[in-house]
């Protein structure tokens, strides 16, 4: 009877520990939906950068994009509009890992065709460094002239 009374304690708290790593990414992907636009991009390291993002256009065009998060679906959207850039609508599929064995903060983010199928299957890892209801922060390390150098897209959460 002990046995049986420490094993279904046991079992309770992996269920509630499970469960509470699945409320909190939940949480964290309601605070996500919704429209967004990314005020700035900024560098931390010395030193004057060019950097081309998610492998598309170059970080001054990601400023002032809108973006567009839906939870229940994992899909979203973002917009390029400045006039001296490649402008238009692109796709992806984003989630927020829950396994152990990715670290936890991390947004991973998959661009995708009109379909929302991935016609390279690049993704990519960005760090959510900040998140509250109105702004957010993710951050990715690159690598330039053999130093680490953060690439840091700061949002502003639009009005619904």
């Amino acid at each position: 009877m002990k046995k049986y009374i420490l094993l279904s304690a046991i079992a309770a708290l992996l269920l509630v520990g499970c469960g509470g790593t699945q409320n909190a990414i939940k949480q964290t992907e309601r605070t996500v939906r919704g429209n967004w636009v990314i005020d700035s991009v900024t560098y931390t390291g010395n030193g004057q950068f060019e950097s081309t993002l998610l492998q598309d256009v170059s970080a001054q065009c990601f400023e002032g994009s809108q973006w567009y998060f839906v939870a229940n679906n994992n899909r979203g959207s973002y917009k390029i509009e400045s006039p001296e850039c490649n402008t238009g609508t692109r796709n992806f599929i984003w989630v927020i890992p829950g396994s152990e064995d990715i670290i936890e903060g991390d947004l991973l983010l998959k661009p995708t065709g009109d379909n929302y199928k991935s016609e390279t299957d690049a993704g990519f890892r960005l760090n959510v460094n900040n998140l509250t209801e109105t702004s957010m922060t993710w951050s990715q390390s690159v690598l330039v002239n053999g130093k680490t150098v953060k690439v840091n897209m700061n949002f502003r959460k639009l009005a619904d």
